[in-house]
Parts: C-alpha cells; sequence; structure tokens
C-alpha cells in the first residue's frame, strides 16, 4: 500500500543523507520505527493554466492515543502562458501531537482530520535552485469515505542501498480500505476529481534501518 512505500522512501532518504553528510563509524548500527494504530491518507494533482499542484497528506494515533498530521508533500510548479516553468514552491510539515484525527476503526467506513500544522515552505527557482526557506503554519483538513471491501493481510519488504550498503526492512500487517477523499490544505480545496490515491486502515508496522558501517 501506498503509506508503506511512502514512508520507505522518506526513510531512505533521510539515511542516504546522513551517510552523506556524516562522518563514517566503525561499528554497525540499527535504526528501529514501530506504529500501531489506525492511520488515513491520500494524494492529490491539481493544475490550472500556470500551476500544478502535488499534495499529499498521512493521519495517524499512537496506541497511547498520540495523533500526528503530516503534509509530506505539497509541491507547487509555476509555468509561464507557454507551459515553461518558472519557479517551485515546495511545502512539508508535521504536527506530532494536538491534531484531531477519528476512523471508524471497525468497518474503515470514514475517517476525518484536522490541525494547524508547523511547515516549512522552500521556493526554487526555473532550474530548480533553491532561493529560500521560511517557516510557517498550515490549516489541514481532509475527510475518508471507504469504498470497496476491507482487506486483512500483511506485507514484507526490503531494500538494499548502493554504494552505501544499508538495508531497509518494512514490515506491516492490519485491515486495510481503499478510499475516496477531499481536503483542504493552506486554503487550497482538493476535491475526488483530483485524487491521485487514498486509503485508510489499523496497521501494525516495523521497519529497520541496518547500516553496516553506520548511518
Amino acid at each position: 500500500m501506498f503509506r508503506r512505500a511512502t514512508l520507505t522512501a522518506l526513510a531512505i532518504a533521510t539515511v542516504a543523507v546522513f551517510v552523506a553528510g556524516g562522518t563514517a563509524r566503525a561499528s554497525a548500527q540499527v535504526i528501529q520505527d514501530r506504529f500501531h494504530g489506525p492511520f488515513a491518507e491520500a494524494g492529490w494533482e491539481a493544475s490550472t493554466p500556470t500551476s500544478i499542484t502535488d499534495a499529499a497528506i498521512l493521519a495517524s494515533q499512537e496506541q497511547d492515543g498520540t495523533t500526528h498530521l503530516s503534509v509530506f508533500d505539497l509541491h507547487t510548479t509555476y509555468l509561464d502562458s507557454d507551459g515553461n516553468v518558472t519557479g517551485s514552491l515546495d511545502v512539508r510539515g508535521e504536527l506530532n501531537a494536538g491534531a484531531s484525527f477519528m476512523l471508524d476503526k471497525i468497518n474503515l467506513s470514514t475517517a476525518s482530520a484536522s490541525g494547524t500544522v508547523p511547515v516549512t515552505r522552500c521556493t526554487f527557482d526555473a532550474d530548480g535552485n533553491p532561493t529560500g526557506c521560511t517557516t510557517d503554519t498550515m490549516d489541514v483538513s481532509a475527510t475518508w469515505t471507504g469504498e470497496g471491501q476491507m482487506t486483512q493481510g500483511s506485507q514484507y519488504e526490503d531494500h538494499f542501498v548502493q554504494p552505501d550498503g544499508f538495508t531497509f526492512i518494512d514490515r506491516q500487517s492490519g485491515n486495510f480500505r481503499m478510499a475516496s477523499a477531499a481536503a483542504t490544505i493552506g486554503g487550497q480545496t482538493f476535491d475526488a476529481s483530483e485524487l491521485q490515491f487514498a486509503d485508510l486502515g489499523v496497521s501494525n508496522q516495523l521497519t529497520l534501518t541496518i547500516c553496516p558501517h553506520g548511518c
């Protein structure tokens, strides 16, 4: 499912930065992350004659009741009248604790999430070069409606990343259901006609990043 793929990509990117920017260590290192609880996620793509915006959010709740709301992909590419790229804006952030998140854990029929998320906004020129970053907050709200049958199962995936040679392992089991979703992110509305993916569920997930030479 997409949530697993998304977290896998983010974890690999994060470790890749650590390996590239850090000093090699003599001993192996293992980074472990566990999640058990309900989640809902969705992604959209909206376009106008002068822009293309990709947006994705993830809401989740830990076993202790702590809620999270993440804007992990809000990227707008700006275009001129000929369709040429003139620049872009990337916004990312997460509200750790304090988000409102409700999900029907029995039937996975509905879910909703909202919160004011602290974010970082970074701008880029037409060639993709960064031109500056600022911090801000963004109001985010979303609703999900389950579609199709609820599925139950488990999945396992691993990635061996060269040339630094670390391994990323992801194990997940639980109940899942595809969904339709709509959201308002920073005042911009995304509806079902712009939806790229959406699902919700109750998941038990373990991820391991193993670095033989240190992360």
